[in-house]
């Protein structure tokens, strides 16, 4: 099935959910930014992810959605109607991003065939041959991909190219801190004491202990603060520690735990302020959540310990992250609570984590661990 690319002018992108997800399908966007670039092209996302787009010049507008039930389902469709959309492109695998487009009159609707939704689909994007063990980033640059070969626009003319062939810079998820985050963030860590940005000024360490779906993914909270204290003491690192609101409690047992001074900026921060702050740091150490994903995509060394999920498919997707993990029996479990004693993380020592930093930032950096690989 071919379409006319001039059939579209009005394009919707409904984003996943999750913000380790949208930084992953941040390359997609990026790839129907450039191929439909003469459309207007907007972003749907959920508030909480709506702001991660903001400044990185993906889209013309940016939509933020909270459909808590029906009364909201049919607001948010008579909005979106009024805006006479020729086209939806669903990242996101859910039933109801397909059904909200139907709903909203968009007759063309392209999405993977996820979630009992194939009926509502206009095309249908095929699953690539690997998909259940490839990286998400290629799940995601598929659906561009293919969208791309049925409009016919490729600027060489020539069929598209695998997404796993694609250069690296056009795989690799890519974000920046507009000046005014940046600036909020420097007058943010000022008031709790720390310097950034100038030459004398000590390098910055942000730490994220939480992981607020899911208690299995947090590494131990004394464990975090032993690492913190490493690095202050031997390298002059100055902490913050970072998080979303549910996770304020683990970011103060582990400022309580640390014998040098942290500022404590969980539960202070919206994303677009994380972005700022995280551009100002030189290593963040996380938990698989989503700032290790907006972190690794800003540029910043990132180490993330890894237990219960599949780090094949969803560790950050850059040369400047590097993953942390033991191999345990039953790991990847992808359990929130974990049912029996936690191993996947408890293996992990607070050596395989300097080790971590050690290797993306250099020997030098930490002088009393012994340098050894660590595993991806």
């Amino acid at each position: 099935m071919r379409i006319k690319s001039t059939s579209l002018r009005n394009i919707l992108v409904r984003t996943p959910n999750w913000v380790g997800d949208a930084v992953m399908a941040e390359p997609a966007v990026r790839r129907l930014r450039a191929v439909l670039r003469d459309a207007h092209l907007a972003i749907l996302a959920r508030p909480g992810v709506a702001s991660l787009y903001e400044g990185e010049g993906l889209a013309d507008e940016i939509i933020a959605t909270d459909v808590r039930g029906a009364v909201d389902f049919m607001k948010e469709s008579r909005q979106i109607r009024e805006r006479r959309f020729d086209m939806a492109v669903l990242l996101q695998n859910a039933f109801g991003a397909a059904l909200l487009s139907r709903a909203s009159g968009i007759r063309r609707i392209a999405g993977y065939p996820t979630d009992r939704r194939r009926l509502l689909l206009n095309p249908v994007i095929p699953f690539g041959p690997d998909y259940k063990t490839s990286h998400q980033v290629f799940y995601y640059l598929r659906i561009a991909l293919v969208l791309e070969s049925l409009l016919g626009c490729r600027e060489d003319g020539n069929a598209p190219a695998d997404e796993t062939e694609l250069p690296t810079d056009a795989i690799t998820p890519r974000l920046s801190a507009t000046a005014e985050a940046s600036e909020r963030a420097v007058r943010l860590l000022a008031g709790h004491g720390i310097r950034t940005g100038r030459p004398d000024d000590a390098p910055l360490l942000v730490l994220n202990p939480g992981a607020t779906n899911s208690r299995a993914k947090q590494w131990l909270p004394e464990r975090f603060a032993e690492v913190a204290d490493r690095l202050a003491t031997e390298t002059r690192f100055q902490t913050v520690i970072v998080g979303a609101p549910g996770d304020c409690d683990v970011a103060r047992t582990v400022a309580g735990q640390m014998r040098t001074p942290a500022a404590v900026l969980a539960g202070k921060t919206d994303l677009s302020a994380l972005k700022g702050i995280l551009a100002q740091a030189s290593l963040l150490i996380s938990n698989d959540t989503g700032a290790a994903h907006v972190g690794a995509a800003l540029g910043i060394p990132t180490v993330v310990v890894f237990g219960p999920t599949e780090q094949f498919a969803t560790h950050p997707y850059s040369d400047k992250a590097i993953v942390v993990r033991r191999q345990v029996e039953c790991s990847p479990c992808m359990l929130r609570d974990c049912p029996i004693d936690h191993r996947c993380m408890t293996s992990v020592q607070v050596e395989d984590v300097c080790r971590g930093v050690e290797r993306l930032l250099g020997s030098n950096t930490m002088p009393a661990v012994i340098s050894s690989a660590v595993p991806r």
